[in-house]
């Protein structure tokens, strides 16, 4: 039991880590897609997120908030706030996902793109430091939450 027990924490992290990655690759997916959407349909924020952010947690619960009459901006803050627990995503990367949206949104067309292309540099950083992590310590937590297990396992013997 010991043993399983390690080895399950040591994969819970490492399952992080790989959560993280996916989040980070699926928001750069949507500010790509939101850029498509403001530079040739003029579409609003609230229409780019209900069509291309169904697979991020936080942007369904922004746009749930607005529909129920929130303004955006305070959607999108308790969208992150809450959205974002349990994804993986330490409080910096959310941090820089309630920046990017207290500006979504509020320029012209030009300004947006130049908001978005911004952000997408800012997130790939972000990613490939997250997958540098990931390849660097998801073996690591594997095997310490094992090796930790045997060794209370043994200890208790």
């Amino acid at each position: 039991m010991l043993i399983a027990a390690g080895t399950i924490a040591g994969y819970v992290q490492s399952h992080r880590l790989s959560q993280r990655v996916a989040q980070l690759e699926e928001m750069l997916r949507f500010l790509n897609a939101a850029q498509t959407e403001i530079r040739y349909s003029a579409a609003s924020v609230v229409e780019i997120i209900q069509r291309h952010g169904s697979s991020l947690a936080f942007l369904q619960q922004c746009a749930a908030r607005y529909k129920a009459g929130e303004d955006f901006h305070t959607a999108w803050e308790e969208g992150v706030r809450t959205g974002a627990k349990g994804t993986g995503l330490p409080e910096e990367d959310q941090t820089l996902l309630r920046d990017f949206g207290s500006g979504f949104g509020a320029s012209d067309v030009e300004g947006q793109l130049s908001h978005c292309r911004l952000y997408a540099e800012l997130f790939q950083d972000r990613l490939e430091r997250a997958r540098q992590e990931k390849a660097r310590k998801g073996k690591l937590y594997l095997m310490l939450g094992s090796f930790s297990g045997i060794a209370v396992a043994l200890f208790l013997c």
